[in-house]
Order: C-alpha cells, then structure tokens, then sequence
C-alpha cells in the first residue's frame, strides 16, 4: 500500500504509513489555524510520528506557535525572492534520534570537503541520454524496482509515471545498447520558479561512472532553458556518492530532515540542497 497524496482544504499533503509521517507539500495560508489541529487529528488517528511542512518564509511564527520547528532552510526557494522552510513537529520522541547519525555526520562532512568543478563525464557512442516519455515507462518501472526496495511515491506503478509525466515531472534517462540504465526526474512547481532534482536511480553494475553527475546537468540545463530559479534536492543521509554529486555540482547544504523518508527498505534521514540556477 502506497502512501497517498491528497488535498486538506486549499493545502496538498502526503502521507501514509510507509514513512509514517504526514509531508504537508503546499500548504495555503488561508488554511491555518485550522489546518494545524486538522493535521495532529490525521497524525494521532493513524499513529504518524512526524509532521513536516514546506513553507515560505512568512509562515514559520504560525507554524511555531503551534510547536514546529526548523529542520532546514532554502534560500530564494519562492520565485527567487523569497526563502523556503522545513519546519516538523515530532509526536514521538524516539524518531528525532536517528540511529545512524554518527555515519550521516561523517558522510556530509566529507561532501562539504569537496570542491565545485565542472563535470568531465561523457557518454560514449552505445550511451543515450534524453528525455524520457510515455513509451518509456515500463522500462523506468523496472529500473525503480531494481534499485529501490522501497520509496515514498508509487514510482513502481506504470499509472503513476504516466500521470505524472502529464502534469509536473519530467523525466531523464541513460540507456546503454538501447537498454535504460539509469534514471532521475525533475519536479517542477512552475508557480514558484523551483523544482526538485529527485528520484535517481542508475542499476548496480552502471554505478561508479558518473551517471547521476551526467544527468544532474542536463536536468541543470532544461531548468535553464524554462527560467527555473532555484533548484534543489532531498538526498539519502547515508548516500555519500549523491551528497558528493550534489556539492560538487555547486549546491549548498541546507539542513538535515531526520528520519524522514521511506526509502530503500527503511525510513531513512535525508540531507536537503539548494541551488541557485
């Protein structure tokens, strides 16, 4: 059963009990206060143990009179002007620990050393990079399933790829002899002028060449082309090849969501990037 996505009010949210929490993706203005005890009611009734909200950044004396607090920050993330916030509220004190910290402190840390530099990988003439479309969605579907064993959104349904495909994501590609191999997926919020660099997947015995470096730049390039403002991502905390991909593709750290996602069999903490395109 995979977490659903739905509308409170005027607000979006995700939520479900694979990551356990309730991920307030838009939430309107004109919805608070009632919005906030209409969330703890969802949260208390199936047992969710985190609340996280993304918000501009006139929100956050609202959200921490009712008792949210700051987990990261992205500046210019609202039509490069204003500055977006990751505000959560714990309702179990356990999951505000995460259990792998010590291993999550040493991979950022290492990310952080890392100096920008400009991309150096090619594609070879049995490579393909492009955009991928309709047509491509079992392929993407099995490359999902093969690098995932588990993921916030229902990225294994061939249903899902294609409605999304029609309204807000656009997805890339590498395919080796005409096989795709890897994968990743731009999430655009036109409204605002930012997207999400998300859903990387690249098949085990392609990994180590540089292919999620490779396809960064050219979803880079399409946000160029459609006067995207600021791009930014939600990473793995114990992914130190894609920390890395992202720091040296010039992104800045923004801050730690903790134990915050369902990702590759557990829920996992995720380390959030920005970058200003």
């Amino acid at each position: 059963m995979y977490d659903v996505i739905e509308t409170m009010d005027h607000s979006i949210i995700h939520h479900g009990k694979n990551s356990n929490r309730i991920y307030v993706m838009s939430l309107n203005y004109q919805d608070i206060p009632d919005i906030m005890d209409q969330l703890d009611v969802l949260a208390s009734t199936n047992g969710y143990t985190k609340i996280i909200v993304k918000v501009p950044i006139e929100y956050i004396k609202r959200l921490e009179d009712y008792g949210y607090k700051k987990e990261a920050m992205i500046r210019k993330l609202y039509n490069g002007e204003k500055d977006g916030y990751f505000l959560c509220k714990y309702l179990d004190h356990e999951r505000e620990t995460d259990p792998f910290a010590n291993a999550c402190t040493k991979i950022i840390e290492s990310a952080m050393r890392k100096e920008e530099d400009s991309c150096n990988v090619e594609i070879k003439d049995c490579f393909l990079c492009r955009q991928a479309t309709k047509g491509d969605v079992a392929d993407m579907v099995a490359v999902y399933q093969s690098v995932f064993k588990s993921y916030p959104f229902p990225i294994f349904d061939e249903a899902y790829l294609l409605k999304t495909m029609e309204e807000n994501l656009i997805y890339f590609g590498i395919w080796h002899n005409k096989k795709l191999i890897a994968l990743s997926s731009i999430e655009l919020d036109e409204k605002n002028s930012n997207a999400e660099m998300t859903d990387f997947a690249v098949m085990k015995e392609y990994r180590g060449r540089g292919f999620a470096r490779y396809l960064l730049n050219q979803m880079e390039e399409k946000l160029m082309s459609l006067n995207v403002k600021t791009a930014f991502t939600i990473a793995r905390a114990q992914s130190e090849g894609m920390n890395i991909t992202f720091k040296k593709n010039g992104y800045t750290y923004a801050g730690t969501l903790i134990n915050n996602t369902d990702i590759a069999g557990h829920i996992e903490s995720m380390n959030v990037w920005y970058k200003q395109v």
